[in-house]
């Protein structure tokens, strides 16, 4: 029997070149589309008149909340058995939906598939000096048992990707605002937590990601502030113990990327008071991490730890003698 699949676009005021592109990629899928349920985040509606005439596209509008409550406004608006998730500014190869429920064992099965994606700037040139990086991270954290081990040291799945049954929801819980914009990894997160199976398309990339200065990842405030609240949920959600010291590394590290932060803006005085509480500490778990036998994941958390403690002793000596 065959799946039905909604198609979710959160929208707010897009480049309407973009958002026409990633439109057609969804209504030309090789597997067609059940829905295209677009949400309008409080922005423009100039965007609706240039929608294509076609009876899958469902538009809505709500109040300007952010991306996160907006997905899932638009998941409550879905009838298909499985959603499927899309950024406004990227889009998808034809064979992408085909290809991954092609992935599944068994029809209908409550689970995640994602994939990888190629990478483009803003004049849609491919960005081939990061793509094959970011390739190889996903094909190694994706073929191995330590899945969500990997996950917890860093998000490697892209929010183009995932194809997700509908009631995984009702039981891992829907995208958490707090945590935007790294909300997605917070959820995905969850979903393994919750023991879903997720499955990882390996043969090609599906799904293509537009880097540019409009992204939510150029903002290093914001994204570093939400990376410690999903880190934070994380140590209070797992008893497995490799797991929570991998979170805990992780917001040491990003405490000390958000104290940098202030030594870069001239801020020496804070930056010192604030490098003297968290520098100690991840030096302390740096050499705990030193004295396990290591893991993949172990040995490329003690590596981010090495280069954080370097720079950050540098800084703090600098500092001292700019204030």
């Amino acid at each position: 029997m065959k799946v039905s699949v909604s198609a979710i676009i959160a929208v707010y005021n897009p480049n309407l070149l973009f958002l026409e592109k990633a439109v057609l990629s969804v209504l030309n899928q090789t597997y067609s589309v059940l829905e295209l349920i677009l949400v309008n985040d409080g922005g423009d509606e100039a965007f609706i008149s240039m929608l294509p005439n076609d009876p899958r596209i469902k538009v809505f509008s709500k109040q300007n909340e952010g991306v996160a409550a907006t997905r899932n406004y638009a998941i409550k608006q879905c009838a298909g058995e499985y959603l499927a998730f899309l950024d406004q500014d990227d889009y998808w190869y034809p064979e992408k939906l085909q290809e991954q429920l092609a992935m599944i064992p068994v029809s209908g099965e409550a689970c995640m598939v994602a994939s990888s994606v190629d990478l483009i700037d803003h004049n849609s040139m491919s960005l081939s000096k990061y793509a094959p990086s970011t390739i190889a991270t996903y094909s190694k954290k994706t073929r191995n048992n330590n899945t969500l081990l990997w996950l917890a040291e860093g998000n490697f799945i892209y929010s183009s990707t995932p194809l997700i049954h509908y009631s995984v929801f009702e039981k891992a819980g829907f995208f958490d605002p707090w945590t935007q914009p790294h909300d997605d990894w917070d959820m995905y997160l969850r979903i393994m937590i919750a023991g879903f199976p997720v499955y990882f398309y390996q043969k090609k990339t599906l799904s293509v990601w537009r880097q540019h200065e409009y992204n939510e990842s150029s903002n290093g405030d914001t994204m570093i502030c939400s990376k410690c609240r999903v880190e934070k949920k994380l140590i209070h959600a797992v008893l497995d113990e490799e797991i929570r010291q991998v979170a805990a590394t992780n917001l040491l590290i990003d405490y000390l990327e958000r104290d940098n932060l202030l030594y870069e803006r001239r801020q020496y005085k804070r930056f010192l008071i604030l490098i003297k509480h968290h520098l100690p500490q991840l030096l302390f778990r740096k050499n705990c991490i030193n004295k396990k036998s290591g893991t993949e994941v172990q040995k490329a958390l003690s590596k981010r730890t090495r280069r954080m403690v370097r720079r950050s002793a540098k800084r703090y000596f600098a500092a001292i003698l700019l204030q």
